[in-house]
């Protein structure tokens, strides 16, 4: 399996006409190890210090996918506390159903995902107020309750758990609300929709136009999260023998992104002064954290074989990313920002955890 051999040659290619003409890729012998372990380790100290004591739940989420799922804080369990915390309960036909609530989460089925990506047991056991349950309960509670056609955030999250829980020759269920829902359907779905948010970067692709804000970057994470179901769902063997190419050509354009993301947020947010400054790495660590983080995961996995120059772009990804953590952990008043824009703050101790989970993958 290899990226798309035309999308990898316009990684190459010279900008022309009105595109926004690229930093070039730097060359990139063997440093990979070093390099990772210094930034991994940077990404550690900082949210162990400054994330792992929060009691925001989506930011205790976030710890857990970075940390792990047995990791304690104040010689208790976190993720033990957390689902303790936010698990509520739905009634459906007199059958009770724990859920976890979306305007927690976020995201349709990101706490069931994160508890995916952590490996718990499917047999763990979670004590909250509503009563016992094992991981698998909270899975089967949660298909149980899915409604897709009232879902109209992104899939990525339920596509990456459905696709473990459903394979392809038994993807089809039936919801407490009597839903037929089939995964593969899903998959599909998602796939139209990430190929109609990158529509954008295709045109510039192939007709260099000029490279600018548009549909995709109002997504979850600038576009990232739009990658990382359908690479599950090719891990777990959907899409049938059209899938692989078209995500093939998705990850060559979100490559090809990479060269120009950076010269677009520095000219979307100009000035010198240390807030801006800020501002800009802060928006660049979320894209480079979140495409080190789909790509670290589709290479651990098998699921791409880069070619070589898909591997100097990713080797230039991580490079980034050092030197952005450097300047986030080291050099910018954090405290100020935690007081004064307490969200922003969160958001990049969350993006934080993606990063620190991505290094650890290509490592």
């Amino acid at each position: 399996m290899r990226l798309n051999r035309r999308s990898l040659l316009l990684l190459g290619a010279a900008a022309t006409g009105q595109v926004l003409a690229p930093p070039a890729l730097r060359a990139a012998p063997s440093r990979e190890s070093a390099r990772d372990l210094q930034t991994e380790t940077l990404l550690r100290e900082f949210i162990l210090q400054r994330a792992s004591s929060s009691t925001d739940p989506w930011l205790e989420m976030h710890v857990v996918l970075a940390l792990g799922a047995g990791f304690d804080r104040s010689g208790r369990n976190l993720l033990d506390e957390l689902v303790a915390q936010i698990l509520a309960v739905e009634t459906v036909d007199m059958r009770q159903y724990p859920y976890f609530p979306l305007d927690i989460e976020r995201h349709p089925f990101h706490m069931l995902q994160i508890l995916q990506a952590t490996d718990v047991p499917y047999d763990r056991t979670f004590v909250t107020p509503h009563g016992r349950y094992t991981r698998r309960e909270l899975v089967d509670a949660g298909t149980a309750l899915l409604t897709p056609g009232e879902i109209t955030d992104e899939l990525s999250w339920v596509v990456s758990v459905l696709c473990k829980e459903f394979r392809p020759d038994a993807d089809r269920f039936t919801t407490a609300r009597g839903t037929k829902v089939v995964v593969e359907e899903l998959v599909r779905r998602h796939l139209a929709e990430a190929e109609k948010a990158y529509a954008d970067v295709f045109e510039v692709m192939e007709r260099r136009k000029l490279y600018d804000k548009g549909p995709l970057h109002s997504t979850a994470c600038n576009g990232t999260h739009l990658l990382y179901g359908l690479v599950e769902a090719l891990r777990f063997g959907y899409g049938g023998t059209d899938l692989l190419p078209r995500v093939e050509k998705l990850v060559g354009a979100t490559l090809f992104r990479a060269r120009l993301e950076p010269v677009l947020i520095d000219r979307a947010l100009p000035g010198d002064d240390p807030m801006m400054r800020l501002n800009r790495d802060a928006a660049k660590f979320t894209f480079v954290g979140h495409v080190v983080e789909v790509l670290g995961y589709a290479q651990r996995h098998g699921v791409l074989e880069m070619s070589e120059g898909a591997r100097r772009a990713s080797d230039d990804l991580r490079d980034q990313l050092s030197e952005l953590t450097d300047r986030l952990t080291t050099g910018y008043d954090l405290e100020t920002l935690r007081d004064d824009v307490p969200q922003a703050y969160k958001l990049i101790l969350g993006d934080a955890c993606h990063a620190y989970r991505g290094i650890r993958l290509w490592r």
